[in-house]
């Protein structure tokens, strides 16, 4: 983009304003010290002087090295101050982007807050004191207080067109800052992975660092909403199997990855490997050591900036196992009667499962006082759930009346198995019925 150059009326004016406090702080230092001691018998020229393509400052300090700092300093405050002349002298000749004001703006506040500093702005690392053309220093003493000053004079060449070059630099850097800061501020919506939190937030801070203008503000607020996604993420399950846990990363209504690795930690379990799947996490445990404890969980924590994500997820270690007994009265009704014989009927058993898991009744033997031994084969009724299950089952094996008969007696007991699978882990079970309690209609 082609540069207007300011008027040499326009640049005297700026460069006088910049000599002025030089001149007034030498004429103070005649009036009140004394030279005591000098880099050189005469003091030059040019000090408190003007020349083309120089600057021409000074520096103060209770030594000289402190002075010589100093001085430096002032170059640097002059530089950024003639390139912020120069980009509000073209900004003011010809209608510029509004980003020219923006960069005028920054570079004054530059000028007189951080001169010390050079990071923020690249041109200024490269000035040294290897650069300084020549230099000249005295030591002062107050004539009234005997106080001791040093004054450090530096004449740094700096030619007309190295403005101009600077001017292109420094407006290149601000806006490619600037774009760098709104497409920051925008990525804060459509995070998917949070590794992307952390760095970003490094990168505004960098940014706020930089910028003294409303841009400042931008890259605070962008921080704050960035800081903010932390304290939105959540653990969740996605499905998981007795020894087994897999769940995943929320932000919001999206789900997201990270590289890092959770810390796990679990009071009875052992955790066995840690899987970081870019969809989920598979995290993999042995529970010989856990008790029969609604309780049980394994704690899954991230570390976020200074935020922990964590949740605790619980687990049963009888999700898999499948008991039952049998503690209500066991009821037969008769179907069909001959004279004394029940021909067929019905037998109702309450099973009671003692934990969720699914199960299946195969067969059922049933040893009453005086008869043959019931079985009932191929029985294939499922279960599943803890509490009461009813199972009614047909028998069709004859049974004496009056042997069987329950009526009239203060109780009668029998005895007998009931033989189940787990559906989980298809092992095979038995519960023994000993002396329990029954009923007959008859």
């Amino acid at each position: 983009m082609f540069l207007a150059k300011p008027s040499n009326t326009y640049l005297t004016m700026k460069r006088l304003l910049l000599i002025l406090p030089i001149l007034t702080f030498a004429v103070a230092c005649v009036a009140q010290n004394k030279v005591v001691e000098s880099s050189s018998r005469r003091q030059p020229g040019w000090v408190n002087g003007l020349e083309k393509d120089y600057i021409i400052t000074v520096g103060s300090g209770s030594t000289v090295q402190e002075a010589q700092q100093n001085a430096l300093n002032m170059v640097k405050e002059q530089i950024v101050s003639a390139v912020a002349e120069n980009v509000q002298t073209t900004s003011e000749m010809r209608v510029e982007e509004n980003t020219v004001n923006k960069i005028s703006s920054y570079l004054e506040n530059f000028a007189t807050t951080t001169t010390t500093t050079s990071g923020p702005v690249p041109f200024l690392q490269g000035i040294s004191l290897s650069k300084v053309e020549e230099f000249y220093w005295e030591k002062l003493e107050d004539k009234k207080s005997r106080a001791v000053r040093f004054n450090y004079h530096i004449k740094y060449p700096f030619p007309r067109t190295e403005i101009w070059k600077l001017v292109e630099e420094f407006k290149k850097r601000d806006e490619e800052m600037t774009r760098q800061l709104d497409e920051l501020v925008a990525a804060a919506d459509n995070i998917t992975n949070l590794d992307d939190i952390e760095k970003n937030l490094g990168e505004l801070r960098i940014l706020a660092d930089y910028f003294m203008d409303g841009r400042k503000d931008k890259a605070n607020l962008g921080m704050t909403r960035y800081a903010s996604l932390y304290k939105s993420i959540e653990l969740v399950e996605l499905e998981s199997g007795l020894g087994e846990l897999k769940y995943a990363l929320r932000l919001g209504d999206r789900y997201v990855h990270t590289s890092r690795k959770p810390m796990v930690r679990s009071e009875c379990a052992r955790v066995t490997s840690t899987i970081n799947n870019k969809d989920h996490a598979l995290i993999k445990y042995d529970y010989f050591n856990c008790y029969e404890d609604p309780e049980n969980h394994i704690l899954v924590t991230y570390r976020f900036g200074n935020n922990n994500v964590q949740k605790k997820f619980y687990f049963d270690i009888t999700a898999d196992k499948a008991a039952i007994f049998v503690n209500e009265p066991i009821r037969l009704t008769a179907a069909a009667t001959d004279g004394g014989s029940i021909t067929s009927s019905q037998v109702a058993i309450t099973v009671v499962a003692k934990y969720d898991a699914p199960f299946t009744i195969n067969k059922v033997e049933l040893e009453l006082p005086g008869q043959a031994p019931i079985t009932i084969d191929n029985v294939g009724q499922k279960f599943s759930g803890k509490g009461n299950h009813s199972l009614t089952l047909n028998v069709n094996q004859p049974l004496e009346a009056e042997a069987t008969s329950t009526s009239g007696k203060r109780i009668s007991m029998l005895s007998g198995y009931i033989h189940f699978t787990s559906d989980k882990t298809g092992e095979r079970k038995t519960y023994r019925i000993y002396n329990h309690t029954y009923t007959t209609s008859w």
